[in-house]
């Protein structure tokens, strides 16, 4: 009897530990229930979340980069990466024959996908549009597409250095790109991609929440045709003259703008160009003489006929030593600039008290940026008198002891151009939203008066003086008055010092002389053999102002002066061609260039005249010089037919004319109402 009780309760005591059991799994249950579904419900939602949808970025199209003329030198492109997720697949052997004939892959890439061993296949390249939307028809599933907003340069390298670059996020890293990366890159949008149920598999879909906001767009002041024409003269001149490197710049002396602007450098890696005009300063020599004469008339110290006598061509001051190339005895001080006298140049510096001198230097923009927008301009160096030493006074007349950029030189030579006004430069003529609607726009900016508009114009009858008489003849043009100055400097060695057989080679001119409506400007580093400013970067400046004319005629047409290029191969004496033309065009023969020698042998067998009715002179002139033919342009407006007519076959080096509506070019506007 007491067995059963006793085997009683322990059934009891079982049950009721089972049930306590039971009921604290149960209380267990829930209250993990209330902890996942309650407590922690904000974080297991987002978790589900994150594996079922993805909040990704769209990149916001970038703004596009245009010349003065509204040419489009850089523009974002949208392409496509493509991945296959080949388990979402409903038939891989479609799916790859698809992928293979629209995208070109490889075999084994399609036979991964038929396969099916891995189930995220990304596909090599970047791809349009055209073939995105060729897959999406051809392929139900399975194709997935990331866009990518890439740049894209119509014009290849074309002003490369001064556009800059972005990197593989499309943000900015150097150039313009860099310094209005705000203004181009835009606001990007946001899309929802999620996984939903699709039968046995899963499919990913794609939705945008919030649109991409384009970038602004940027118009320079660079005119892509002589940034083109600057960038091939500079190069040829670099390789011709075995230099290290070089910059040409072109400006508008009357309203700062950059027309052109190149820097090259032997040798240097496409990532790292930049515009070394604006950003690498060195001794000018003798371009910089002008500036102290300009001092000197300006301060009433000398007059243009005062006279020095500088010997044998030595002078010691200081104890130094100054030479002169050649001896040349008595010379005023138009005489010591045209032949960029050394020696009477720091004579007649010696009336100039240190504080005048560096207040006229400072004055002309040396030691100080420009304020060219445009990132790292740097501002080179000019010392106080405080920190002169007696050969300073010397030094600075001649062109040393102080660093200038290509670029703060280019602007001092514009100032004698313009009648004594210091301008800011231009590289960027306005902003414009994605609507189109301007944002913001440049106007020339007037720094400072820095002579008069008289001392100006004696300085630039001496610098004409110069091109046809004195170092600067290499420079000159038939028919168009050219006023210009040679350097030629020493090149400074942190160890080494002035070691010879070093140079920087320059030559800066303005255009007409009378009344200069461009400046260029010239250098090239370090060139072998002939090394003189004179030898080497005044036949480049004018190689670049004759295919400037050929290039530019319509657009500038002040450049003109008189209405007539006389040229040997026209047959027309200096000044006696007719006041209604015609005009000619001839390229120097570096600028012909022969693609390779099977283009050589065409262009010396011949070819026959393009149609080029309807195109601007320009355009048409252009395109003829390309052809080794040379140009003369008959009447104004666009080109109505030619002489000989289309069709017609010529050897390189005969002449094409252009004929057009009008009877002689626009007539010269004033300087407030160029045409651009």
């Amino acid at each position: 009897m007491r067995s059963e009780v006793r085997q009683a309760r322990r059934r009891h005591l079982r049950h009721g530990l089972l049930q306590l059991a039971l009921l604290l799994a149960v209380a267990g249950i829930l209250l993990r229930a209330f902890q996942l579904q309650v407590v922690q419900h904000d974080h297991w939602e987002q978790l589900s979340l994150s594996q079922n949808q993805q909040r990704i970025p769209v990149a916001a199209p970038r703004g596009t980069i245009y010349d003065r003329e509204g040419r489009v030198l850089a523009v974002g492109r949208t392409t496509y990466e493509i991945a296959v997720a080949t388990n979402e697949l409903t038939n891989r052997e479609a799916a790859a024959r698809a992928v293979r004939e629209v995208l070109g892959v490889r075999a084994e890439v399609a036979r991964e996908i038929v396969k099916g061993e891995r189930r995220w296949i990304p596909l090599p390249g970047r791809h349009s549009a055209v073939k995105k939307e060729t897959l999406e028809a051809r392929i139900e599933g399975g194709i997935h597409f990331t866009r990518v907003v890439d740049r894209f340069y119509p014009r290849g390298r074309l002003a490369a250095e001064i556009i800059g670059r972005v990197d593989a996020e499309g943000r900015g890293q150097s150039g313009l790109e860099l310094g209005f990366d705000s203004l181009l890159a835009g606001q990007p949008g946001v899309a929802l991609r999620r996984r939903i149920a699709g039968g046995a598999s899963t499919v990913w879909v794609t939705e945008d929440l919030t649109p991409p906001s384009p970038g602004g767009d940027l118009y320079l002041t660079i005119d892509a045709e002589m940034q083109s024409i600057a960038e091939s003269v500079l190069e040829d001149a670099v390789r011709n003259s075995g230099a290290e490197g070089g910059d040409l710049l072109v400006v508008d002396p009357n309203t700062g703008e950059l027309l052109a602007a190149a820097s090259l450098r032997v040798g240097q890696p496409p990532h790292l160009a930049h515009l070394a005009a604006a950003t690498e300063p060195f001794e000018a020599g003798s371009t910089l003489k002008p500036f102290t004469a300009a001092a000197l008339l300006e301060e009433e110290l000398a007059g243009l006929s005062d006279i020095v006598d500088t010997g044998a061509g030595l002078y010691r001051t200081a104890g130094r030593t100054i030479h002169d190339e050649h001896p040349h005895g008595r010379l005023n001080l138009a005489q010591t600039l045209t032949v960029s006298s050394n020696v009477g140049m720091a004579m007649f510096a010696e009336r100039l008290p240190t504080g005048v001198q560096f207040s006229y230097l400072r004055d002309f923009g040396f030691g100080t940026p420009t304020g060219l927008t445009y990132p790292s301009e740097s501002s080179g160096t000019l010392r106080r008198p405080a920190e002169w030493s007696a050969q300073s006074r010397a030094s600075l007349a001649i062109g040393y002891e102080v660093a200038v950029t290509p670029l703060q030189l280019a602007m001092a030579y514009a100032t004698i151009a313009n009648g004594g006004l210091l301008m800011r430069p231009q590289l960027v003529r306005e902003a414009r939203g994605p609507d189109g609607a301007t944002r913001w726009a440049t106007r020339p900016e007037l720094i400072r008066r820095v002579i008069s508009g008289a001392v100006a114009s004696e300085i630039r009858g001496v610098l004409a003086h110069a091109v046809t008489e004195g170092t600067g003849q290499g420079a000159g043009v038939r028919g168009l008055s050219v006023a210009g100055k040679t350097g030629t400097a020493w090149r400074f060695d942190r160890e080494q010092g002035y070691a010879g057989g070093a140079y920087t080679a320059s030559f800066v001119g303005l255009i007409p002389s009378d009344d200069p409506q461009l400046v260029i400007l010239v250098k090239l580093d370090k060139p072998s053999g002939a090394y003189y400013g004179g030898a080497t970067a005044a036949p480049v400046m004018r190689s670049a102002l004759r295919a400037a004319l050929a290039g530019s005629y319509w657009s500038v047409p002040p450049l003109m002066g008189e209405p007539e290029i006389p040229d040997k191969q026209a047959g027309v004496t200096a000044g006696q061609a007719p006041a209604s033309g015609p005009y000619v065009f001839a390229l120097d023969a570096p600028l012909m260039r022969a693609q390779g020698e099977n283009d050589r042998r065409q262009l010396d067998d011949g070819a026959t005249v393009p149609n080029v009715t309807g195109l601007s002179f320009r355009a048409a002139a252009h395109r003829l010089h390309r052809s080794g033919w040379r140009v003369i342009v008959q009447g104004g407006g666009r080109v109505e037919s030619t002489r000989p007519p289309v069709g017609t076959r010529l050897r390189r080096g005969e002449a094409v004319v252009l004929l057009g509506s009008g009877r002689s070019p626009p007539d010269r506007p004033t300087n407030g109402s160029r045409r651009r």
